[in-house]
């Protein structure tokens, strides 16, 4: 009896100790781990501008999806192919903006939809990388089987979101947002840097949309107009 309490008193010290021992990582040193693993800070701060081509794969069936990205200062624009025409967003820098399918002309938009490409632009390359971002620690577990820290971003426009990172890869494989989840996974290298090239998006517990690159460049020449609001 005395032999097993002695054994559990010093199993109960051991793992103590292991406890104190393991760091505590802040917020910031998470994403720097990821940036280390996924090709370095300095790479992702070199990019300049972006361009993808893919399909985003809704209920009715694949819609074709081409995005030009400028980094600094943010820019996006996104092209939408489906069955009834050509959607497209953009964010120009100050102001966001749709040309509906048919439409005769676009129309500057407001409020949520606006903050939405606002933040689209912001992620660029890669969210983690952005500057003015601020961070925070959101915890730490267990999750479809990968040992992970999660991270709370705040943007510039007030949303929100938390990425929970691999503590053995450091990649992001999971996204949580005000009313739904992402998965995020199959990374590639492009340049130099490890992106992920699909995500699956949708409201927790129901099955997500598919969004898959299949082309990826960086630093292409854009010209700033491809972003303007046609007409101005």
């Amino acid at each position: 009896m005395q032999t097993t309490s002695c054994l559990r008193w010093a199993l109960a010290l051991a793992f103590a100790g292991a406890s104190a021992a393991a760091p505590t990582l802040t917020a910031r040193q998470v994403i720097a781990r990821s940036l280390a693993a996924r090709g370095g800070a300095a790479r992702f701060a070199a990019v300049h501008a972006f361009h993808f081509r893919g399909r985003l794969e809704l209920p009715r069936g694949p819609a074709g999806l081409e995005v030009w990205g400028g980094v600094r200062p943010a820019r996006i624009r996104i092209e939408l192919t489906l069955p009834q025409g050509k959607l497209v967003e953009a964010w120009d820098g100050k102001q966001a903006w749709q040309l509906a399918p048919g439409a005769a002309a676009p129309v500057v938009l407001s409020g949520a939809a606006a903050r939405q490409l606002q933040d689209q632009a912001l992620n660029g390359v890669d969210l983690i990388a952005a500057p003015g971002v601020a961070v925070a620690l959101a915890g730490a577990g267990r999750q479809q089987g990968h040992a992970y820290v999660a991270v709370r971003f705040t943007l510039p426009t007030g949303d929100r979101f938390t990425q929970f990172f691999d503590t053995r890869t450091w990649l992001a494989f999971h996204e949580s947002y005000p009313g739904g989840v992402e998965s995020i996974s199959d990374y590639r290298r492009v340049g130099g840097l490890l992106l992920p090239f699909r995500y699956v998006s949708g409201p927790p517990g129901r099955p997500g949309a598919p969004l898959v690159r299949m082309a990826m460049r960086l630093d292409p020449a854009i010209a700033p107009a491809l972003f303007a609001l046609p007409g101005s």
